[in-house]
């Protein structure tokens, strides 16, 4: 009860930093804004790219799917329609659910759906972020190499921004990002070279885990050494070099897409960014979403794309009005398809916010005590 008691504190105090931490940002971002500015803005803007930008939003999540099904191949052979519709589910359930309750959806529905143990199902969702994770710092490493070097006329001449809506504040932060390729690259090296320790030699990493672990009940120490047998089961895909080259290029696709939305939005605004720098702003786009915050990314996702936005010298009232449309474009069609598939997979809103009650009490660890039936991998 007492467990239960300090769990149930602390998922409240991670959502009630969260929804301080969007306020924040939220009013950080609207107190610059002058209306009649951003008025006009959104009225002269060209829609057009909207389409294509949609289409490469709705790709963003087949290809996601399409990489989940690669990393449980070696568990089971799953279709890639099943995929897409749990991944829009939990990506749904983000946008509209506090305490990001669809990152644990996902695999529960993985588990109600495909009988593979909950662990298991978890264990693929940690690789897969892990692949998000090396994605996304050599992609950054990349980005970072090809940027162009500060210069006073830089960001009027190597960024081909309409000069309505330019200043010059960026220099300096381009210049520091220069500075720190290095450590970004040996971050990623080192987690690759984790990666693989504990592929070729699990059981030296288990025995480690074990004495971090002889302070805590046993209970507990039970439950994370399972929990790490299942993720080490879930890295066997790893085993597969062709495989993982695949995934791993999946997850760069991935992010690629994900520049490709900001960088095509961008002509709608008159903005005309290189790619290079709709790679960068997808970057810090998606490390500012990973703060704790309130659903939806809002507040935290515009600000995000604002400061991302003035490192290549883009106006307020620009920025702004293409902060507000992009949000609205990542946000309204994960919610659409996520209540279509949940529709599709008959199962209420209801049963989700059920759901969302559940991990916040703390109740999901259940789930591996309950057999589902005698055919559950």
């Amino acid at each position: 009860m007492y467990s239960n008691h300090i769990k149930l504190n602390r998922k409240k105090i991670v959502f009630f930093l969260g929804v301080i931490i969007s306020i924040v940002c939220l009013w950080l971002f609207i107190r610059g804004i002058e209306w009649s500015l951003l008025k006009n803005a959104l009225k002269d803007a060209n829609y057009w790219p909207i389409i294509p930008t949609i289409i490469l939003n709705i790709l963003f999540f087949v290809a996601r799917a399409i990489r989940w099904q690669g990393l449980i191949s070696h568990i089971k052979t799953i279709p890639t329609v099943s995929l897409l519709s749990i991944t829009c589910i939990g990506f749904m359930a983000n946008n509209i659910l506090p305490a990001r309750v669809g990152e644990v959806l996902r695999p529960f529905l993985l588990y109600k759906k495909e009988n593979i143990r909950f662990s298991t199902s978890v264990a693929t969702v940690i690789v897969e972020r892990i692949f998000d994770l090396l994605a996304l710092i050599i992609f950054t490493v990349v980005v970072i190499a090809l940027l162009p070097h500060p210069s006073p006329n830089s960001f009027d001449t190597s960024f081909q921004i309409s000069t309505s809506t330019v200043n010059t504040t960026g220099e300096p932060i381009v210049h520091s990002l220069k500075k720190w390729i290095v450590v970004f690259a040996f971050a990623g090296v080192l987690t690759i070279a984790s990666l693989f320790f504990v592929i070729i030699n699990p059981d030296s990493f288990k025995k480690v885990l074990s004495r971090l672990c002889l302070f805590l009940p046993e209970k507990y120490k039970d439950s994370i050494l399972g929990f790490y047998d299942s993720f080490v089961y879930g890295l066997k895909i790893l085993e597969k070099k062709v495989q993982t080259l695949w995934i791993f290029t999946l997850s760069l696709i991935i992010w690629i897409i994900s520049a490709g939305e900001i960088y095509i939005l961008s002509f709608s605004f008159n903005i005309h960014l290189p790619f290079v720098a709709a790679c960068l702003i997808a970057t810090c786009l998606a490390l500012a979403v990973a703060l704790p915050q309130a659903p939806g990314y809002i507040g935290v996702f515009h600000i995000a794309i604002l400061k991302s936005l003035n490192i290549f010298g883009i106006q307020s009232a620009a920025a702004q009005s293409y902060a507000i449309v992009l949000w609205l474009i990542s946000i309204l069609p994960s919610t659409v398809m996520g209540l279509l598939f949940l529709w599709r997979e008959g199962i209420s809103f209801r049963e989700v916010v059920k759901l969302e009650e559940e991990i916040v009490d703390g109740r999901l660890e259940e789930l591996e005590g309950i057999p589902k039936n005698t055919n559950d991998t």
